[in-house]
C-alpha cells in the first residue's frame, strides 16, 4: 500500500519493557555495570540523533520507578498488552508524535547509529520501518537469527527464520539478517495493533509478517548494524561481558529526556 508520506515533525522512541518475561523474570531491572538493562537502552535511544522524545512503556511501577530516576519519561500501560507493539501503541497514545520507534528493551547494546538510521527513514514519510544488516557466516540455520529479503525499492518481501532465500546459485544475493527496530507512523501503528493475527506469523513467531500479508509496505535500511539481545540468563552474562569491553575507558552519556 501506498505510505501516507505525511510529514514527521516529532519523532519518538518507545522502549517496551514488562516485569514478567518468562526465561528471565524482571529482565529489564538486570544490572549492567550499575545501571538497569531498561536503563542503558533508553541511553542508547538519548545519544541517537533525530529523536525528539524517549519513553519506556511498563506494566510494572518497579520498572516505572528506575527509568524515572534515571531521568526518563516512563508510561504505565496494561498489562495485559500481548506483545511490545501493543504496548508502543497503546504509549503512543499518551506520548507526542508524528511517527514512533519501537526500541526493543532487552538490547543494551543497540547502536545509536541503528536507531538514527531508522528515525531518518521515519522522517522520509513512511508508514512501516525497519532495518537489516549482513548475514553473518554460521548464521545460515540459526532460528534465533531472522532473515529477510527485499524487492528493488528496499520493501520487505518476506521474513523466515529458515534459510532465506535458499543458495541454489551461491554468491548471487547477499542473504539479509533483521534487526527488531521497528518504525511507524502515527495513524499505521494504531492500525496495524488493530489488525487480526494471521496464520503465517504464527506459524514463524514473527509479528511483522502480520502486516505483509494484509498488504502493507514494510521498508528497510540495510547497514552494519550490531546487537545481543538478552533471553537467557547466559546472555546476560554475556552482554555484561561484552558491556565491559566496549565502555570500560568510556564516559556514558548523561541522560536526555528529548521531551522538546
Amino acid at each position: 500500500m501506498t505510505p501516507l508520506l505525511q510529514r514527521v515533525v516529532h519523532l519518538t522512541a518507545v522502549i517496551p519493557a514488562r516485569f514478567a518475561a518468562v526465561r528471565l523474570p524482571g529482565k529489564p531491572l538486570a544490572d549492567i555495570l550499575g545501571k538497569p538493562m531498561v536503563v542503558r537502552v533508553a541511553e542508547a535511544c538519548a545519544r541517537a540523533p533525530g529523536l525528539n522524545t524517549v519513553a519506556v512503556a511498563t506494566d510494572d511501577e518497579r520498572i516505572a520507578k528506575a527509568v524515572r530516576d534515571a531521568g526518563y519519561l516512563a508510561v504505565m500501560t496494561d498489562p495485559a498488552c500481548k506483545n511490545g507493539t501493543e504496548r508502543v501503541a497503546q504509549a503512543a497514545r499518551e506520548l507526542p508524535g508524528d511517527a514512533f520507534l519501537n526500541v526493543q528493551g532487552d538490547e543494551p547494546l543497540v547502536e545509536p547509529e541503528a536507531i538514527a538510521t531508522l528515525a531518518a527513514l521515519m522522517r522520509t514519510g513512511v508508514d512501516y520501518g525497519t532495518l537489516a544488516r549482513p548475514l553473518a557466516a554460521g548464521e545460515e540455520h540459526k532460528d534465533s537469527v531472522v532473515k529477510v529479503v527485499l524487492d528493488a525499492q528496499g520493501r520487505a518481501l518476506y521474513f523466515s527464520r529458515s534459510l532465506l532465500p535458499f543458495p541454489r546459485t551461491p554468491g548471487l544475493v547477499q542473504p539479509l539478517a533483521h534487526l527488531g527496530l521497528y518504525g511507524f507512523s502515527k495513524p499505521f501503528l494504531q492500525a496495524f495493533a488493530r489488525l487480526p493475527e494471521t496464520a503465517l506469523e504464527q506459524a514463524e513467531g514473527l509479528e511483522q509478517l502480520r502486516a505483509l500479508f494484509h498488504g502493507h509496505a514494510l521498508h528497510v535500511r540495510v547497514g552494519d548494524f550490531h546487537s545481543v539481545a538478552v533471553d537467557t540468563p547466559a546472555d546476560l552474562d554475556h552482554v555484561r561481558e561484552l558491556f565491559a569491553a566496549f565502555h570500560k575507558s568510556a564516559t556514558p552519556a548523561s541522560p536526555e529526556r528529548r521531551t522538546a
